[in-house]
């Protein structure tokens, strides 16, 4: 295939086809979506005589020789179409089973060249009946972790019809992951780097109860829920090192400064104290910024880092007074009450705000 100008390209990963496939391209055709890549992720040669067929009626097939996963699939296609077509009005990625009506893949596509900076989502709504427990749950509770690790709720994390310009295809192979857990990375970070998601409603198709899907319910599982928690994991391992750092730095200046300071304990300890503070704040900084939410060009982040750990201080002293006097907690269950409050709250800001990207795209 040949340069191209402003194109509607539909994606398709796909592992080990039965002729649904077949009937599918002929389906996308019927709404005027000519241009169609194929990827043939490792199914084996005897799924090879599908693969020719859909060459030989003019789709664009690309093979993996070996299995690489549902992720390094689309990064092929995207690779391929940034390569061979000039001109892209978006990418259009579907699923291979059947889930996707041709329908909605064309009016995604449409929707999608009205937010051209935007990844457009086509959402399948859950409250139906007929959905297969094991995608109704997984859906569920990634639905509900994202919302309150990212900060926005979207009913259907997991859908495979996706939508976007052609800006972003370079930007789409940098993001991590090369199975399922891929398109869930690709949503943190279209919404850490400031990416609009849209959504568009698209018919709940399950044929003989999602029996084509070659997701793997426990490893593929732990994958997704790996992806979703691992930025809250390294706030935490940032937060346990900034503490070691503090205690540990405190406890060797308490007794590197006594040859200095003589007898005079009380400012000993507060100058140990004060310094392990300080280092261990800029240790906290530095692994939030590089390691966490691994924001390099993060324009005045230290101030702004600086601003939120004087405002969490005078939170967690207010909270603690007010539920002392107000509700009669005692101080030490207060302290932990506000300061596990202030902690999930301080990985928001420091996400939203600290560390955003402030229309920068990473």
């Amino acid at each position: 295939m040949g340069k191209s100008k402003g194109e509607i390209i539909i994606l398709i990963p796909s592992l080990e086809p039965d002729e649904r496939l077949l009937s599918y391209v002929q389906q996308l055709r019927q709404y005027g979506l000519e241009h169609l890549v194929i990827v043939d992720d490792g199914s084996g040669e005897a799924y090879q005589p599908i693969f020719r067929e859909l060459g030989e009626n003019g789709c664009v097939v690309l093979r993996h020789r070996e299995n690489q996963g549902k992720g390094a699939a689309l990064k092929t296609g995207f690779r391929y179409i940034e390569q061979q077509f000039a001109e892209v009005s978006c990418v259009v990625t579907a699923d291979s089973d059947g889930q996707h009506a041709a329908e909605d893949v064309y009016r995604l596509a449409e929707e999608a060249g009205r937010h051209p900076d935007a990844l457009l989502l086509g959402v399948r709504d859950f409250s139906k009946e007929g959905i297969p427990p094991k995608s109704l749950l997984g859906n569920r509770i990634s639905s509900l972790m994202f919302a309150a690790l990212y900060g926005k709720r979207l009913s259907d994390t997991q859908t495979g019809l996706r939508a976007f310009g052609p800006q972003l295809l370079t930007y789409m192979q940098g993001v991590r992951g090369s199975r399922f857990e891929y398109e869930l990375q690709m949503l943190i970070s279209c919404t850490q780097s400031g990416i609009p998601i849209h959504t568009l409603p698209i018919q709940v198709i399950y044929e003989n109860g999602n029996a084509g899907t070659h997701f793997k319910p426990i490893r593929d599982s732990a994958r997704v829920m790996g992806v979703l928690f691992s930025n809250f994991a390294r706030f935490i391992s940032s937060s346990l090192a900034s503490s070691v750092a503090d205690l540990g730095i405190a406890w060797l200046l308490i007794d590197l400064l006594r040859p200095l300071l003589g007898q005079q304990d009380y400012l000993r300890i507060l100058l140990a104290t004060v310094i392990a503070r300080i280092i261990s704040i800029l240790v906290n900084y530095l692994l939030n910024k590089h390691f966490v939410f691994r924001k390099e060009q993060s324009q005045g982040s230290l101030w702004r880092y600086l601003t939120l750990c004087a405002f969490v201080i005078l939170l967690s002293s207010t909270g603690v007074y007010l539920l002392h006097t107000i509700f009669f907690l005692s101080e030490k269950i207060a302290k932990l009450v506000c300061d596990a409050v202030l902690f999930l709250l301080s990985f928001q800001m420091q996400r939203r705000w600290v560390f955003s990207a402030r229309g920068q795209r990473l």
